[in-house]
């Protein structure tokens, strides 16, 4: 069973809304150059419990139980995507450890067909 889990972000700053602003300002004019651009994104998803800091709480008056550690992993599952002016390209669901070599391999059978 997979559980996923929202993450909340802090609202932007203002500086932070202004500068994108002024990006987007910039970039309209952009014109035709946009059918060059591909925006892509990855996402590993561990099956045994999320990455980063495990928070928990406890009684202080008491002492603390034990918790899980990770020892040799549970497996993940690794998926990339992108789009780009003509639409999008398909899911891909990448397996074992990534490295160079196969990275180039899934832009080839992905994005280049």
């Amino acid at each position: 069973m997979i559980h996923a889990k929202v993450a909340r972000r802090l609202p932007l700053s203002k500086l932070h809304i202004s500068k994108r602003l002024k990006w987007v300002c910039n970039h309209i004019p952009y014109g035709d150059k946009w059918m060059a651009v591909l925006f892509r994104d990855d996402k590993k998803w561990n099956l045994d419990e999320p990455d980063g800091n495990i928070k928990y709480w406890h009684n202080l008056r008491k002492q603390p139980g034990s918790f899980f550690s990770r020892q040799s992993g549970g497996g993940s599952v690794m998926v990339w995507a992108a789009f780009c002016f003509n639409g999008q390209v398909d899911l891909a669901i990448l397996g074992g450890r990534q490295n160079s070599p196969k990275y180039t391999e899934t832009q080839e059978n992905h994005l280049m067909p």
